[in-house]
């Protein structure tokens, strides 16, 4: 947690200089208060035998009256100066955690962007969301109030114990006892108090989960008309939160009592002993008004202990999952003497490549292949096969568990990933657009490109006409999203981001899945030219789409089982003749393969799948 004091260190340092400030002007605010007490009292004693009147006082050259004038002055300055002190304090303070609020952020923002997928795939977003408001405002908290505070509380105590000292020892030490009693009663209820503080941000969690779920899914919501469900949904967890909150107050509830009567008790004994002392002729006046004083600031500030316990159960907990984030490392991050991706013609080859999200449970098995630069690539096979993992490999998404990914002879974990990523462009299954211009969006990839090339790229992809019946055109701003577009255009804009980035290697993820068919084939005819020179792999369950490729690999249960072009294919037994004779010949092909197995029912056959690996292998 203290690392982040690190970039504010000056601040801080001038934080703690007024904080030393405030409280030694306090104290010798006390001290001359006192003093002042204590020659009035004299003065007092010297007029019962010479009554004077306030002009004759004002203006008598006794020793006693210069002396409180002096006094008075003094003490005149030091409670001017003591309200300038602590307004600079203030000032310097909240300067300090604005600054300490602006790197915390910084960090954690930083991490969620550097953090590879798979640390998105274990925290969901509303977790970071939480962490990255809620857990950082309680580390902030603690850490100004450990610093700060918690100085201001050993100054303040020093301080007052010094001047007490001054009148008595004995007095000082009296007052130092209830310090072990409070530090035992503290550290007791520590250990009882951080589960329920991490219950309670569990719950606070589970919250904004829900909200933040039902604000994307809002449509799916009203779709199925379960907004009652989702109510009672989150009114249920609202009742755990609120439970568990009152649970932590009930706790602190029961704390700040036994705190308080600690230190009644404390300032009651004080008071008690330094009236038999008054009695007894050992302490004057101003004496006990030091002692009151001094008391007064002393047991105020050890009050606090007990609010900065509260923050620093919050925080222990908070420090903890925010840990998660700020010193997560990246599942993906480039190599000691990483390289730049060479210049070449995009040729990939995957060398025995198995890698699994689970590593008990692979996803991709041996896979082995390879694809000339500039070839056009289909990747088929049933819903759950392998397709999206394999070429996600490809831009390095995820590392392989074993083997290679090679682009143009080098191992892509070889080379850093910003050289990397800007010649690997791929367009997702799930499309998400900014809530920024459509131009913005297209551009993405390249904030600086002309105008020119945005409305190239978005005439290669089939978005110029209803872009430019967009109320303003290319700088129209989109819904969060892009919620105010049909999952067509959402579509034919990531594609337009893609092909702007001028990449070596196109990865299209079923990218016309939400286009018409008319659109496809008007999009497939225009990226024939931006495929043209640079390797391309099509995730497409369409054969029109498929049947252009230059190589059809078929991926069935994490398995290469078919490779080769449409017309080799359309000659082999197998899924990618299947899912062909379906879709070219409709319903007779259905009838006639109505007694032949499935595809799904040919994949979970262990054996089928090992011989159409075979021979692959053989081809190979």
């Amino acid at each position: 947690m203290f690392q982040f004091i690190r970039p504010v260190i000056l601040l801080v340092i001038i934080a703690c200089w007024w904080v030393a400030a405030a409280s030694a002007t306090d104290t010798l605010t006390i001290g001359v208060a006192g003093k002042a007490v204590d020659t009035i009292q004299n003065i007092q004693q010297v007029s019962q035998s010479h009554p004077l009147s306030l002009a004759q006082w004002l203006h008598t050259p006794d020793a006693g009256t210069r002396r409180l004038l002096w006094l008075l002055k003094w003490l005149g300055i030091l409670i001017l100066l003591m309200l300038v002190v602590r307004y600079c304090k203030e000032t310097a303070n909240t300067r300090m955690s604005m600054n300490m609020v602006y790197y915390i952020r910084e960090a954690v923002y930083d991490k969620v962007q550097r953090a590879g997928f798979g640390f998105h795939d274990v925290h969901s977003s509303g977790q970071l969301i939480n962490r990255a408001l809620s857990d950082l405002q309680n580390v902030r908290a603690f850490v100004q109030t450990a610093v700060l505070v918690t100085l201001e509380i050993a100054l303040t105590v020093a301080f007052n114990i010094v001047l007490i000292a001054t009148l008595n020892k004995w007095v000082a030490v009296l007052s130092l006892v209830p310090l072990p009693i409070w530090t035992y009663y503290i550290l007791r209820f520590s250990r009882k108090i951080q589960p329920v503080a991490k219950s309670v941000m569990e719950a606070e969690d589970r919250n904004v989960s829900i909200i933040t779920e039902n604000i994307a899914g809002v449509h799916v919501v009203k779709a199925f008309a379960t907004e009652g469900l989702e109510i009672t949904k989150y009114q249920a967890n609202c009742d755990t939160f609120k439970d568990r909150v009152l649970k932590r107050i009930r706790m602190f509830a029961d704390f700040q009592p036994i705190i308080r009567s600690i230190a009644m008790a404390s300032h009651l004994s004080l008071f008690l002993v330094a009236g038999i002392l008054m009695i007894h002729g050992k302490m004057k006046a101003g004496d006990l008004f030091i002692l009151g004083g001094a008391m007064g600031a002393i047991l105020a500030r050890l009050q606090l202990v007990g609010n900065i316990n509260e923050q620093y159960q919050n925080a222990m907990v908070s420090s903890r999952r925010l840990y998660e984030i700020v010193m997560a490392q990246p599942s993906v991050q480039d190599r000691p003497g990483a390289c730049k991706l060479p210049d070449g013609p995009g040729t990939v080859t995957f060398e025995n490549v198995s890698f699994g999200y689970d590593p008990t449970k692979p996803a991709l098995r041996d896979v082995s292949f390879g694809i000339k630069g500039g070839s056009v690539v289909a990747i088929v096979g049933p819903t759950g096969a392998g397709k999206t993992t394999l070429v996600n490999l490809v831009a390095r998404f995820y590392d392989v568990q074993q083997g290679r990914v090679l682009i143009d002879g080098v191992d892509v974990r070889d080379l850093t990933l910003a050289s990397l990523r800007t010649q690997v462009a791929v367009v997702f299954q799930e499309t998400y657009l900014f809530s920024d211009t459509v131009a913005g969006n297209i551009a993405y990839g390249r904030p600086n490109i002309s105008d020119g090339d945005i409305e190239a790229a978005a005439r290669f992809a089939q978005a110029h006409e209803f872009i430019e019946n967009l109320p303003r055109g290319y700088q129209t701003i989109l819904g969060e999203r892009g919620a105010s577009l049909s999952g067509g255009q959402r579509q034919r804009l990531a594609i337009a981001r893609a092909i702007v980035t001028n990449p070596r290697v196109l990865i299209l993820d079923d990218a016309t899945a939400a286009v018409d068919p008319e659109t496809e084939s008007l999009i497939r005819r225009r990226m024939r030219f931006v495929m043209e020179g640079r390797t391309t792999f099509i995730i497409a369950h369409r054969i029109s789409t498929v049947k252009q490729a230059d190589l059809v690999v078929v991926v069935e249960q994490g398995r290469v089982t078919q490779a080769g072009t449409h017309a080799e294919l359309m000659a082999l037994d197998g899924h990618y003749r299947e899912i062909a004779d379906a879709q070219l010949h409709g319903d007779d092909a259905a009838e006639n393969q109505a007694d032949a197995p499935s595809h799904m029912q040919r994949v979970q056959s262990a054996g089928e799948v090992e011989a159409a690996v075979l021979g692959v292998e053989k081809m190979g």
